[in-house]
């Protein structure tokens, strides 16, 4: 495996993300998603192409050894996310660029013991999925602007995203919760759910980043 750095890892973790959400990885989609320059991304794909964790093909996507790395790579920032929130009391909104200063320094028996004293989680705080401890993968997800009305699901995943995450935190909407799809309003596309005894209506610009697993 080739010596990678945080700078690196960042372009590794947002293609593996576009990748995850079925969008076209392009040099433009991912100076969108990081906010830099066109030039620099060919630059820097030339590199990741060269340490054969990017394929030569027009996509960009990671080879299976890029898709290995950056699998171990997310693990490890979100166990960090996991311990700093669950035994730190970090708030949700605040462990994201903690975990992402970690995540490239941690190495593999500093990783193994982090783990095993968290007990090998399978999802961090935000309901991502760890994945050298779950073998679980978006596609058994659906977004919450997706679900079917009248069936039950549980949220599995937030996106990493500190405006959604204070909406969230607002209407108390939290990771493993359980509610019941009731229907879309007609006018805008706003979701109603049940929750518990209660009904919520959730906006549908939320729901594109709300993540649902459905109950049998």
């Amino acid at each position: 495996m080739a010596t990678t750095n945080p700078q690196k890892d960042e372009y590794l973790i947002t293609i593996f993300k576009l990748m995850g959400e079925g969008e076209k990885v392009t040099n433009k989609s991912i100076s969108t998603h990081l906010g830099l320059a066109p030039s620099s991304v060919t630059e820097m794909l030339k590199k990741l192409k060269k340490d054969g964790l990017v394929t030569n093909k027009k996509d960009n996507t990671l080879t299976e050894e890029g898709i290995k790395y950056t699998k171990k790579l997310l693990s490890k920032h979100r166990l960090w996310e996991y311990f700093l929130e669950k035994e730190l009391k970090f708030s949700r909104k605040e462990v994201h660029p903690i975990a992402s200063s970690l995540q490239s320094v941690t190495n593999e028996d500093l990783l193994n013991k982090l783990n095993a004293y968290l007990g090998y989680p399978d999802y961090c705080p935000h309901g991502s999925i760890i994945f050298i401890n779950n073998e679980e993968t978006s596609k058994d997800f659906i977004k919450m602007s997706q679900a079917t009305p009248g069936r039950a699901y549980i949220i599995r995943r937030i996106r990493d995203d500190n405006e959604l995450l204070t909406y969230c935190e607002n209407m108390k909407i939290n990771i493993g919760d359980k509610i019941k799809f009731l229907d879309f309003d007609s006018f805008d596309d706003t979701a109603i759910i049940n929750y518990g005894k209660e009904e919520k209506r959730i906006s549908p610009k939320a729901c594109k980043d709300i993540y649902l697993k459905e109950i049998e």
